[in-house]
């Protein structure tokens, strides 16, 4: 006849393989999840690379500077682009007698604000008061 104890004991040894077999499996799922994770990691590190090389090759001085010239036919300001002072209109004399908008008076200067915590609480309130509109 089987005692209780054997039957308690074989159950756990079967629970307990049982829980180990799953075990397993799930860790080696989490490490082929971890593989295709680095492997992306990795792909996209090489794809930065590629894009960084293709980045320094088409902002080179020398290629932009052959292209500027091949395709917007940039050339330097001439003299005769600018004009002359006489094509400027002169202004009429009731323009001329108007006073010109005062410029807005200067804001003051703000000092470098201690540290708050060095302040004594009169003076920070004061502050505080003073910082709101």
């Amino acid at each position: 006849m089987i005692r209780p104890s054997t039957v308690l004991w074989a159950s756990a040894v079967i629970l307990v393989g049982y829980a180990m077999f799953q075990v397993k499996y799930e860790v080696m799922q989490q490490e082929e999840q971890l593989a295709r994770l680095n492997q992306k990691i990795a792909d996209s590190r090489e794809a930065i690379r590629v894009l960084n090389a293709e980045w320094s090759f088409l902002t080179q001085p020398t290629r932009l500077g052959e292209l500027a010239k091949r395709y917007l036919n940039l050339v330097p300001i001439g003299s005769a682009q600018l004009g002359s002072i006489e094509a400027i209109p002169m202004r009429d004399a009731a323009q001329a007698a108007a006073p010109a908008p005062a410029a807005p008076p200067p804001l003051p200067l703000a000092r470098p604000a201690a540290h708050p915590a060095v302040r004594p609480r009169a003076q920070l309130a004061h502050y505080e008061a003073s910082a709101e509109p």
